[in-house]
Parts: structure tokens; sequence; C-alpha cells
């Protein structure tokens, strides 16, 4: 027990300095290469604000449902004109022509007789017009209900634009929370790294038994793969962070 508490405190010792001398290092670089080990992610990307604005111009969803609104508004100017589809207009002109001619005898018992012409020529002029009932009543209502479809297009974008407000806060903060299980799992790797090479040394001069050398060395590799896991998970957040948004970040990643 005094054997492991000793390792112990010299391990962390040794890897606080080390972890200074190499924080100093990167820190040089953060002006040209994004180190997610030692930077702040939040200050290397847009705010919150404008990857939503930017997720919300981008998004596949809400453009769908924008061509849905436009759609529903040639609806309604569809259905105000639907009035005069069954409107029918109709408009005649007749014209009459009579031409008559009587022989007419006279009194007077000769062969004269009196030629009479009669003219009876007419002109009628009509227009009407024709309407279905049930569509001049039922006109109002499908101009109603286009206009309702409208509205619902509408509701539909502001739920797009929600959920879409949703995925990138909750994956804003999913970038933030990798980065420091990524800072830690980093941290635990170069202690178990700093273990290790100790307990090595201890196993060679006869003050490590060959148990506990396998049992630190299992912690090691512990260590080594929760860090490539962490990893893994922040640049998988980062990525799809942007995939989302629509938009590249042109933060150069180096994790050595």
């Amino acid at each position: 027990m005094v054997k492991d508490i000793r390792i112990t405190t010299i391990g962390l010792f040794i890897f606080c300095i080390a972890f200074a001398v190499s924080t100093f290092g990167q820190e040089r670089d953060t002006l040209f290469v994004f180190n997610p080990i030692v930077d702040d992610i939040t200050l290397r990307i847009p705010p919150l604000d404008d990857l939503i604005d930017s997720a919300i111009v981008h998004s596949p969803s809400i453009a769908s449902v924008d061509a849905e609104i436009y759609i529903r508004k040639y609806g309604i100017k569809s259905a105000r004109r639907d009035i005069m589809q069954n409107f029918y207009l109709d408009a005649g002109l007749d014209v009459t022509y009579l031409d008559g001619l009587t022989n007419n005898a006279t009194n007077l018992g000769d062969i004269n007789s009196v030629l009479t012409n009669q003219n009876n020529s007419g002109y009628a002029a009509g227009i009407s017009i024709r309407m279905p009932l049930d569509d001049l009543m039922d006109h109002r209502n499908r101009v109603k209900t286009a206009t309702k479809f409208m509205e619902q297009a509408y509701s539909e974008r502001d739920i797009q634009i929600r959920l879409v407000r949703r995925d990138i806060i909750e994956q804003y903060n999913r970038l933030i929370i990798n980065q420091k299980i990524l800072k830690i799992a980093n941290d635990n790797q170069i202690f178990m790294s700093l273990q290790m090479a100790m307990a090595e040394k201890e196993f060679l001069n006869g003050q490590l038994s060959l148990y506990d050398l396998a049992r630190l060395n299992e912690m090691n590799r512990k260590a080594v793969t929760d860090f490539e896991d962490s990893r893994n998970e922040f640049y998988n957040a980062y990525m799809i962070l942007q995939e989302i948004v629509g938009i590249r970040f042109n933060v150069i990643n180096n994790i050595e």
C-alpha cells in the first residue's frame, strides 16, 4: 500500500510537469492550429445563434415547406377563380324578315287591281347567364379551405424551424461535452502512461510484482482505448454539426 501511494504521488508530480510543458508548447500554435486538447471549441466556431440561422437557411425540410407554402398561395388564387369555371354566358341575335306582295281587286268589276307590298322585318337580341347554385354557395368554402391549407403549411414551417433549433442546440452542447471528455481522457492517458513507465522500471528492479504490472498495463490499455473513443466521438460531433449547419468552420484539427 505504501509502495502504491509512493508511485501515485511521484506519477502525479511528473504528470503535472509534463502536462505544463506540453501545454506551453501547444499554446504557441493555437493561433495557427486548433488543438481540442488545449483550445476551446466554442471560440473557434460561430456563435450558437449564427449556427441556428445558418441551419435554417440550409435545411432541406424547411426548403420543402417553403415550396409547399408557395404552392398553397397559388391554390388560394385558383380557388377564388373557380367561381368562373361553371359560369355560363349566352348571347344571341334573332333576325326575321317578311316581305309580302298582295293583289287587291277593285269593286268596279273591271280588270284593274291594286298591288300592295307589306314588309314585316324584326330583330331580337338576348343575353342569358347560368350558374349552378351549389357552386355559387360552395365557392366561399373552397377559398376558406385553400386558405387553411396555407396556414397549415406555415405551421409546419414553424415546427420544422423548432426541430432544427433543437437539433443544433443538442449537437452544439454534445460537441462541447465531447471536448471536455476528450481532455479528461487525454489527461488520464498521460497519467497512465507515466504510471506504466515507472511500473516497468520498478518491475525490472524487483520492486513490483508481475501481477501489479499486468494490472497497470491493462489500465493503461483502457486509458488509450478511452482516449481514442473520445477523440472519435469529438470529431463525429464536430462533423455532424457542420453538416446540419451547412457550412465549414475552417478549423484545422490536430491531435498528436
